[in-house]
């Protein structure tokens, strides 16, 4: 039996995308008012993109499952705190955002998170 999060607890909402781009599966952080972006490294983390920008704009998932890649050290299982790493992904950070590790895989270098 294969274990799957995909859209528990799901919330999104649209932001304003701002500076740089912003793909679906990225980590993002606030970049002012309504508006996110990738964000340098160590930013706080808002979410993850779900789906591409139109129109300047893009669906943001901030509550629920999401699947995220991350880099440097996997995240260990169990609440980590979370800040992104400035390459569309996040990384363990003291003082970030926290979150729930459910799973990960390590060839991938993606973390399924409880945000």
């Amino acid at each position: 039996m294969e274990i799957c999060f995909e859209g528990v607890g799901q919330v999104a909402a649209t932001f304003k995308a701002d500076g740089g781009e912003v793909r679906p599966g990225m980590a993002v952080c606030l970049t002012g008012y309504g508006a996110v972006g990738p964000g340098a490294d160590g930013d706080a983390l808002c979410g993850v993109v779900l789906g591409g920008v139109r129109g300047g704009a893009a669906a943001v998932q901030i509550g629920g499952v999401a699947q995220v890649g991350y880099s440097g050290a996997v995240p260990k299982a169990g609440w980590q705190e979370l800040a992104c790493d400035g390459q569309g992904g996040v990384k363990t950070a003291e003082g970030g955002l926290k979150c729930l590790v459910l799973a990960a895989d390590e060839g991938e270098k993606s973390v399924v998170v409880k945000l």
